[in-house]
């Protein structure tokens, strides 16, 4: 059986992805391209009796950086898990990614938490 690319992985898990009731992908668009996008997924939290929401990935293309777009995409997607009953938002970002920490914490996100992981 042939290898599958990588983009056509990535196409595949967004596919399954888009079809969970419990995933939201926003996208911010700019004379009809993509420039950005953020996606969250909710997962049932019964050690806290709630939802919690868990934002997987935002992006935005180098040459729209810091002009909002970032903040614009954060904020429709906190909006987003509030109404529909988040209790918590977790957001992971690398340690050195000082400008995404800066949004972040521009949103009142906090470090509160170390995240570990072991690549499989």
């Amino acid at each position: 059986m042939p290898k599958m690319s990588s983009a056509k992985k990535r196409s595949n898990m967004l596919r399954q992805a888009l079809r969970s009731p419990t995933y939201e992908l926003l996208v911010a668009e700019l004379d009809r391209g993509i420039v950005g996008f953020i996606d969250r997924w909710d997962l049932p939290d019964f050690a806290h009796g709630g939802k919690l929401s868990y934002i997987e990935n935002l992006y935005v293309l180098p040459q729209f950086r810091r002009k909002g777009v970032g903040d614009m995409l954060l904020k429709k997607i906190v909006e987003s898990a509030k109404r529909k009953g988040a209790h918590e938002i977790h957001v992971t970002t690398g340690f050195n990614n000082k400008p995404a920490i800066s949004l972040y914490k521009k949103f009142g996100f906090l470090k509160r938490s170390l995240q570990l992981e072991i690549e499989l």
